[in-house]
């Protein structure tokens, strides 16, 4: 069971040290941001004396974590951060670019629906810089692409009878733009004996939250709970494959709402590696995986690492027979979610993503695996490796397993 007692976003344990400045990626690239001390607990001070001044700087903020996980004091900055942005939006309004952004769920439905025809319009040089110029959208970024046969489409089991059952939080990455990993996932749970069930939802609000839109993220995530404790108080465990997506049911949720149905819920989700790991833990996980002699390199989303749960995905794969596994050991990859397709954070982006990519070339490995959809959309950009998600690498040695067998 998981520890679901953080505290209430506050200002008062600040010591003003200046931590969480020194592990913020935007601050270390760019003296523009006033950094997650200023722009956190000291804006909070100002907003409770209702002193408030709008600061725009709070736009450069990632939302990232990595302040919150640096504070000595355990002050949750990333929160006071967002609540910041929140006020930013509600004076100086949300840009139609921001709106889309934050909406990624309606984008991902619409997107689909016009796969082939997105999907080029994206790659289009000219369609690109007229989105630059009239949305202000990045034309260099690396757009994902969206899939037709969404995960949707594909699967609509509503119910799982298994002595173990899971609820499984798709997110609108693995549903609109990589179904195979949702697929390479209830591979993985069938391969253990578990049926998968997916409940009804919406996006975890994370993109909302990073834009200001709290209000909608909060609505969202009202929605979520709902659904999903409707499955956890009948035995099911809820099992996420998007490491930012996990951190908002595990603590998003939590530190917005401050509601009882938030922390019920928190008790019961797993990271989709983390879950393999307790599994194996207690002796539940089926090893039975083909050779594979890869060598791969794990880069560890920041919304992984404000779990602090360690590296499950290295963990589990580590068991596959030959397949060596090495951390790039590398800070944020400067996609940031949303972030990274703002035209105005272009050189913030590349700068903060610079560390990861000579990282990864230096470990040199056949392929890169990381959980987080947007983290694989920079090292696609930044890196010359491949990037897979562990669970498709899992789904793969299970069916070579089966296929000798």
């Amino acid at each position: 069971m998981h520890n679901t007692l953080y505290p209430k976003p506050s200002f008062d344990q600040c010591i003003k040290c200046n931590a969480c400045v020194i592990d913020c990626p935007v601050s270390n690239v760019s003296l523009d941001f006033g950094g997650p001390k200023h722009l956190g607990p000291e804006l909070k001070r100002l907003i409770e004396n209702n002193e408030y001044i709008d600061d725009s700087r709070i736009d450069l903020c990632t939302l990232c974590g990595n302040c919150d996980l640096s504070c000595p004091e355990n002050v949750q900055v990333s929160t006071l951060l967002a609540f910041s942005k929140e006020a930013h939006a509600e004076i100086a309004g949300t840009k139609f670019r921001d709106f889309v952004l934050a909406n990624a769920e309606t984008v991902g439905k619409l997107a689909s629906v016009f796969a082939p025809i997105t999907n080029l319009a994206l790659k289009m040089k000219p369609v690109r810089k007229i989105m630059e110029g009239v949305m202000g959208l990045d034309s260099e970024r690396l757009f994902p692409s969206y899939r037709f046969k969404n995960f949707n489409r594909i699967y609509k089991k509503k119910t799982a009878n298994t002595k173990r059952k899971v609820a499984y939080y798709a997110g609108c990455y693995a549903t609109y733009n990589a179904p195979e990993i949702a697929e390479a996932f209830v591979k993985v749970m069938e391969y253990n004996g578990i049926e998968v069930a997916k409940p009804d939802q919406k996006c975890c609000g994370i993109p909302m939250f990073a834009n200001g839109q709290m209000k909608q993220g909060k609505k969202n995530a009202e929605y979520n709970i709902n659904s999903f404790l409707e499955y956890t108080r009948q035995g099911y465990d809820v099992v996420v494959t998007c490491t930012s997506c996990t951190l908002a049911l595990k603590k998003e949720y939590i530190m917005y709402l401050q509601s009882e149905g938030a922390h019920e819920l928190a008790r019961h989700v797993y990271d989709a590696d983390e879950y393999l790991r307790m599994l194996h833990a207690e002796g539940e996980l089926n090893t039975n995986f083909a050779e594979m002699n890869v060598k791969a390199g794990y880069y560890a989303p920041c919304h992984m690492k404000s779990q602090g749960i360690g590296n499950p995905a290295m963990d589990i794969l580590s068991l596959i027979p030959g397949y060596e596994i090495t951390d790039v050991a590398a800070g944020c990859c400067g996609q940031c979610g949303t972030y990274g397709f703002k035209k105005e954070k272009q050189d913030i982006s590349l700068s903060i993503g610079k560390s990861m990519a000579e990282a990864v070339e230096e470990v040199n490995a056949d392929y890169t695996v990381t959980e987080c959809g947007m983290c694989k959309n920079a090292l696609d950009q930044l890196t010359s490796k491949k990037t897979i998600h562990p669970m498709i690498v899992l789904a793969e040695a299970y069916e070579k397993a089966e296929k000798r067998s």
